[in-house]
């Protein structure tokens, strides 16, 4: 999955080596086709997802759909399981994205398929929106539908709330993910300018039966978030208007969501779902998971794991200075433990980016490059920041991978790193020393890992 050769040709090979290793292990045991067949199973006709039972016969017709990042491979794994018994069925991948899985794992056949636009929506993400819709208008009370949903859904399918155009939820969608907003705050608000989010697409499929398999993509795993579909979350449109206001965005965002929002029901979604609405919420793959199985390599390459946190938030850069004055103090003191160690986070930085300067990066490319700021040329640290679908920000970069070289290595090809930073222009800078990390689509989506390697002094070069 890495270009291990071009990332081991330079920089303090030891940790950058075992730094891969530990990521590549993590991103293995997220895997969502896997993660699919190990948690359903079919045999004599009936479907089980862990202790639940679904008799498939007493369906007329099975629907599958679905959007995400992770959503190809969870969609081969449940035409695996339900192969002709799929009456229809669609999903949304991201841009660029279908080529690399058609070749690698095959062609879906019973579930048609669509590129859609990420991170800003555009007419592709609303022909997916409508393909969703036409789907539930068709569900009726003897039908299952599978809902197949991962990161990056928002973006690809959208259904906008009348009179929001999908030029109108673009502008909002790019103002939000360059204004430095936590992910469940943008999701508020892209809730409320939706007819499918919050819940609403599980009205418009009741009284079909619904599944839905979720790939999280945040911090805490939570159901809610990771399934908004299905899931009111007890947000307000008044609480959208609060969270453009924090960030600045109010004045600047379209006039017409502005007057959708001030005019909307302010009533949660919760209160229309219908109490005998037939529909299970499961999460197959955990940001848990890649935490974990990160903290499990560590132990196993005989490393101390430090477990630091799965919440990670904040401005980028400022999140990788602060990470690495830990890694230094290991090297200082041995605390908060000793060398051989990892120190391992995964969360969601941010970028505020508040003047267009054409750059190009991405939070976690800004996270590696802030955390190498600090380090001498001689500091036995190595520092991976990965976003783990392939693509940081809008980029063809994953994430990087760093060291105490990095700066002068970049600045032998004339690139100045804190220039860069400040202009949110990583991305070049990262491509001159070598340390971009390019995986092509993983096939996975969940939050975004930091591996930090520090080794004892005596193993530098």
């Amino acid at each position: 999955m890495f270009d291990h050769t071009a990332l081991l040709s330079h920089g303090f090979v030891p940790g950058r080596r075992l730094a891969l290793d530990i990521a590549g292990y993590a991103l293995e045991a997220v895997d969502p086709y896997g993660a699919v067949l190990s948690r359903l199973n079919v045999e004599a006709g009936r479907l089980r997802i862990d202790e639940d039972i679904y008799d498939l016969d007493s369906f007329e017709h099975i629907y599958v759909i679905g959007g995400g990042k992770a959503c190809y491979h969870q969609a081969l794994a449940v035409e695996k399981l339900l192969g002709d018994r799929i009456s229809d069925g669609f999903v949304a991948v991201k841009a660029g994205q279908l080529g690399p899985f058609v070749d690698r794992h095959g062609v879906l056949s019973r579930i048609r398929v669509q590129e859609a636009a990420h991170p800003v929506p555009d007419e592709s993400s609303l022909r997916a929106g409508q393909e969703i819709l036409a789907i539930a208008g068709r569900a009726g009370p003897r039908d299952l539908v599978l809902s197949l949903m991962s990161g990056g859904t928002s973006a690809q399918v959208i259904a906008p709330v009348p009179g929001v155009s999908v030029a109108d939820k673009a502008m909002v969608g790019n103002l939000l993910v360059t204004s430095g907003a936590d992910v469940t705050e943008i999701m508020t608000v892209r809730g409320h300018l939706s007819q499918i989010k919050c819940g609403r697409l599980a009205l418009r499929l009741y009284p079909a039966t619904i599944i839905t398999l979720t790939v999280s993509d945040e911090k805490s795993d939570s159901i809610i978030w990771n399934t908004d579909w299905m899931s009111p979350n007890g947000t307000t449109p008044a609480e959208a208007i609060v969270i453009l206001q924090r960030y600045e965005l109010w004045e600047r965002i379209p006039e017409t969501v502005r007057q959708f929002l001030k005019g909307a029901n302010l009533n949660p979604v919760a209160d229309e779902i219908p109490g005998d609405i037939r529909l299970k919420r499961y999460m197959v793959v955990r940001t848990r998971d890649i935490f974990d199985a990160a903290v499990e390599r560590s132990r196993e390459l005989g490393l101390e794991p430090l477990p630091l946190t799965t919440l990670l938030c904040g401005e980028s850069r400022e999140v990788g200075r602060a990470l690495s004055s830990i890694a230094r103090e290991v090297v200082l003191s041995g605390h908060p433990v000793a060398a051989p160690c990892a120190l391992i986070a995964t969360g969601e930085t941010g970028v505020r980016v508040r003047r267009d300067t054409g750059g190009e990066g991405g939070a976690n490319q800004e996270l590696a490059a802030g955390a190498c700021l600090d380090l001498g040329q001689d500091a036995p640290v190595a520092i991976l920041a990965l976003d783990t679908d392939g693509s940081d920000g809008p980029t063809t970069i994953a994430g990087a991978l760093t060291d105490g070289t990095t700066l002068l290595r970049a600045r032998e090809q004339g690139v100045d790193i804190y220039r860069a930073l400040s202009e949110h222009d990583i991305s070049r800078a990262l491509r001159a020393s070598g340390d971009a990390i390019v995986t092509g689509p993983t096939g996975t989506n969940v939050n975004d890992i930091v591996v930090i390697v520090v080794l004892p002094q005596t193993a530098l070069p």
